[in-house]
């Protein structure tokens, strides 16, 4: 009994494929939805578990993770190099003394770079096990590896290190000059860990910020608890001893940005998924008679099912397998965007991208379990159908079942609303949103249908009213890509008006912030004498100066500062602010925060700050302000309180308002100050950098974007096809009545045109609604920015023009190559 069981499954499977073997286009269409919803879905996953990964691993450059930090104390931005030595000479063998600044090369480029003791690194890394298992592979850390100028690294020369990836983002240069020292490039293997970052000896990363003898922090690799308050004895008052959380810092600060591409890859797995339901039922009902045939051969209707879900579990494994290659292929195009997108933002380092088979299995199985569930019903009702039925494609969905779509989506729709209005955490109002998503598609059958009902009752006898009759038995077949398009279209169109939205407020906001006429941005070990050289300059009339340190205000990283009072009170753009704020803000009575430290740490005006950096006052927030250049927080002080607490007063930036003509103002600067040209900066180009950077952050999401329009692009493309192709013998039948191939062409394509205009007409509203949801709420609570909600007219047309031209494509295409051949021929394809 299980040998004839299984023979009958073999004879099923070869039919199957005797089947698909005469029909190819069949099963392409079910492989390319399964490829399209992997590859986007893997791409996403593949950059998020290594974006992940990166911050687990974040480690010191060279060396192991730290387990602690020993930083400047509040208020100011350097260590002394004796505070290491001290704690050196106590016993504190695993530490490692760092600095970290920014300097130029010779086109004014500016690049962070890192000194760090290179030997002690290295050799504390000897004493991590792992390391030591790794330590024979021909890529791994060591004093002694060939990539590694030990020689010349002990000799003190200008040496600095990147990875091969940098290296190769940077055009391969030899040499590069860091703030006129002539620096030999030394290129390390990937594996290295070093992301983006430029690395070399502390001696010469001192030299050259003109920091000798301070540091920006010590990285303590490794003590015990016992020590702890011995090591705080020694240090004091010279420092902080902090625990390293960055790991977790870095996963709770990108989380809504993971979460976008999470979402957006979902999107584009549900589209694919419709795309291959839809080859699917396209290739059952072209298998009716077939599977009708092999039941009353004797084959029983479990041994059928079991074929078909054989069938679809090979299909899809090919697909996945496909999918999942093309998906990590898509991740390593991406991963420079998203690497400077993660820099940019929230100064994360991403290392080089890597996989895993593993991930494979697990997209399989997702797409496995998701196929199974959309077709097992499916599945069920072809195999029990009764023997005496053929079936037809043009079997219209029951009214009730478009009706009860219509309910569904309507207490979907209902319930999303609810929970918008009522969540308050980014993460919670993304899931609410994704399920407005999914009911905006169980409209559509019921509008579809009214919409075509509604135009056939108003059109003059003739072909026009067969045109939209015969629309109403078409939007059964074309039901479910009309539905991928919906999605992919409404999902364009809201995140088109997000990105237009954030482009309008920011540079609205750039236009109030910049108020000096040339901005000027020296080397960091210069910066102290170019701010007094600027007071004697007879055509500056006034110098602006900002002061920020980094600090931390219960948990959010923030910038701590304060600006001269010209700046302060025509740069601020306020969101809210108490009465007579100036005047008590500049006693140092009030503190202004960003709206990003407000949102995020619930705070509002009249809340008391606690800053550790202000040990005896506690101030209070007097004004929010409007800041889009950081997701993280700002707290501004007054001038008079920074300068009291015993704060830095060296400028972090400067700005020069001039009298006279601009550009002497340039040459004067040149010449006296010998500042680079890139180093001079007026309003225009500031602006134009901000929205370089910021289109730089959103271009992963126009990218993710992009495709997944595509995706829908491609199933519509494909369901078309597959219309014309079953409905060639009813479009023959109307040629053979005397109807015009011209007026023929016409109607089929006048009938595409039509779907997809009133999914268009649908996904507009619905789109916008969706783009305001992301503008203004969703945004809001991720990043704590408020942006002008802004509806772009040319995007939307410009997104719908590029979809109806596809339908048109698609349909002309396979209708051209019906109404060229014999009218028999289609005719008999009815009966065959």
């Amino acid at each position: 009994m299980k040998q004839t069981k299984l023979t009958h499954i073999r004879l099923t499977l070869q039919l199957f494929a005797a089947h698909y073997r005469q029909a190819p286009l069949q099963a392409a269409a079910i492989l390319i939805g399964v490829v399209l919803a992997v590859t986007l879905f893997v791409a996403v996953q593949t950059i998020n578990l290594n974006a992940k990964r990166s911050y687990a691993e974040s480690s010191e450059s060279l060396s192991t993770q730290a387990t602690n930090f020993i930083i400047p104390p509040a208020g100011q931005r350097y260590l002394s190099e004796s505070l290491y030595f001290s704690l050196r000479q106590a016993g504190l063998s695993r530490a490692l003394p760092i600095i970290e600044g920014r300097v130029r090369d010779e086109q004014g480029r500016r690049w962070t770079i890192q000194g760090s003791e290179l030997v002690v690194a290295m050799t504390t890394r000897l004493h991590d096990t792992n390391q030591q298992e790794n330590a024979n592979e021909p890529h791994a850390v060591s004093l002694f590896n060939a990539h590694l100028p030990l020689a010349q690294l002990m000799a003190g020369k200008p040496l600095v290190m990147m990875s091969q990836s940098q290296h190769s983002n940077m055009g391969e240069v030899t040499h590069l000059i860091l703030d006129k020292v002539k620096t030999e490039v030394v290129v390390v293997p990937d594996e290295w860990k070093l992301g983006s970052r430029m690395l070399m000896d502390i001696g010469f990363a001192q030299q050259l910020l003109n920091k000798q003898g301070e540091l920006s922090y010590i990285a303590v690799l490794e003590t015990s608890q016992a020590k702890l308050s011995h090591w705080q004895e020694i240090i004091g008052k010279q420092g902080q001893w902090m625990t390293n959380t960055q790991s977790t810092d870095l996963g709770a600060l990108t989380d809504s940005f993971h979460l976008n591409l999470t979402a957006m890859s979902l999107l584009a797995f549900v589209v694919g998924l419709f795309i291959a339901y839809n080859g699917v039922k396209y290739s059952l009902m072209k298998r009716t008679r077939l599977l009708v045939q092999i039941q009353q051969a004797g084959i029983a209707s479990n041994i059928v099912f079991i074929g078909l879900l054989i069938e679809l579990t090979i299909l899809v494994t090919l697909g996945a397998t496909l999918g999942f290659v093309l998906g990590i292929q898509l991740s390593h195009w991406l991963h420079p965007t998203v690497a400077l997108t993660l820099e940019q933002l929230y100064g994360a380092t991403l290392l080089p991208g890597t996989w895993h088979w593993q991930w494979w299995g697990q997209a399989l199985l997702f797409t496995l379990c998701a196929t199974f569930i959309a077709c097992w019903q499916h599945f069920k009702q072809r195999v029990h159908q009764p023997l005496s039925s053929h079936g037809g494609f043009y079997q219209a969905p029951e009214a009730s079942n478009k009706n009860q779509l219509l309910v569904l989506g309507s207490v979907l729709t209902l319930c999303a609303l609810a929970g918008l209005w009522f969540s308050e955490h980014h993460r919670f109002t993304m899931v609410w949103l994704g399920v407005l998503v999914i009911s905006i598609p169980l409209y559509l059958p019921k509008s579809l249908s009214v919409l075509a009902q509604w135009c056939e009752n108003h059109s003059a006898p003739g072909l026009l009213q067969y045109l939209f009759a015969e629309l109403r038995e078409l939007i059964a077949p074309l039901s479910l890509a009309m539905m991928a398009l919906l999605l992919a279209v409404t999902a364009n169109m809201g995140m088109n008006t997000l990105v237009g939205s954030f482009e309008s407020t920011l540079k609205h906001w750039l236009e109030q912030r910049l108020h000096a006429d040339i901005y000027v941005s020296p080397a960091q070990s210069e910066i102290a004498n170019v701010a007094l050289a600027l007071e004697h300059f007879d055509n500056v009339e006034t110098v602006y100066k900002q002061y920020y340190i980094d600090d931390n205000l219960q948990g959010l990283p923030i910038l701590l500062g304060t600006k001269d009072n010209d700046t302060l009170e025509q740069t601020m753009v306020f969101h809210s602010q108490v009465e007579n704020f100036w005047p008590r803000f500049y006693q140092g009575e009030l503190v202004a925060i960003s709206e990003p430290t407000a949102v995020k740490l619930g705070l509002s005006l009249e809340s008391e700050l606690e800053l550790d950096a202000l040990q005896e006052a506690t101030p209070i927030v007097g004004a929010i302000f409007y800041d889009y250049g950081s997701p993280n927080g700002e707290v501004l002080l007054a001038p008079k309180l920074w300068f009291e607490s015993g704060f830095t007063n060296i400028p972090t930036s400067l700005g020069i308002k001039v009298t006279g003509e601009p550009h002497a103002v340039y040459d004067q600067l040149r010449d006296k100050l010998n500042l680079h040209s890139s180093q001079l900066y007026d309003q225009a180009q500031i602006k134009s950098i901000a929205l370089d950077i910021f289109s730089q952050t959103f271009a992963i999401t126009r990218a993710l974007n992009g495709v997944t329009l595509m995706v829908a692009v491609i199933g519509l493309f494909s369901a078309c096809f597959m219309l014309l192709d079953a409905r060639k013998a009813a479009i023959a039948r109307l040629y053979a009545l005397g109807i015009s191939r011209r007026k023929l062409m016409t109607m089929v394509v006048g009938q595409i045109v039509a779907l997809v205009s009133f999914t268009l007409i649908i996904a507009l509203p619905l789109g916008a609604m969706v783009g305001y949801v992301l503008t203004d709420i969703v945004t809001l609570r991720a990043f704590g920015w408020s942006l002008n909600y802004l509806w772009n007219w040319s995007d939307a047309l410009s997104i719908a023009a590029i979809t109806i031209l596809v339908a048109v494509v698609a349909t002309l295409i396979p209708l051209w190559r019906l109404v060229s051949k014999p009218v028999v021929s289609s005719l008999q394809s009815e009966v065959l």
